[in-house]
């Protein structure tokens, strides 16, 4: 499922462990006050961001300006959940390279209603994720 664009901004504040103030404060260089005030509407979806918003933003998020990039007015967001399951796009896969295994067993792990098994696989999913991200870290 793609996240809509607040979420993705919120995601990633979260993820440099920054508050809604310290980001909007350190993106628009203004009081922390105004800063959460923003942050807070953007998030929410009341507030619409400008190209500008989001090259700020972006900066202090240290992530490509194209990450925060938003859709053209009325394209339609890629579904990636039907009624057969979740589909995982390519580049995931290929990033993750232990993830396509896992998501086999896991799958049948649902069909069988096997709730340990299903509570063990997602404990190795976990730790696929927080090996690569410790992998990229390190290269990085």
């Amino acid at each position: 499922m793609e996240l809509t664009l607040p979420e993705k901004i919120q995601l990633l504040r979260k993820r440099m462990g920054l508050n809604q103030g310290q980001f909007g404060a350190k993106a628009f260089n203004t009081s922390v006050e105004t800063g959460r005030t923003k942050i807070k509407n953007i998030e929410l979806g009341k507030q619409k961001p400008t190209p500008d918003d989001l090259a700020q933003m972006s900066k202090v998020l240290e992530v490509p300006p194209a990450i925060l990039a938003q859709k053209a007015a009325g394209e339609p967001a890629v579904r990636a959940l039907s009624r057969q399951g979740m589909l995982v796009d390519q580049a995931v896969l290929d990033r993750f390279h232990q993830l396509g295994p896992y998501l086999e067993m896991l799958n049948r792990a649902v069909s069988i209603q096997d709730d340990e098994l299903i509570e063990h696989i997602a404990g190795k999913l976990s730790d696929v994720f927080t090996f690569s991200s410790r992998l990229e870290a390190i290269n990085n």
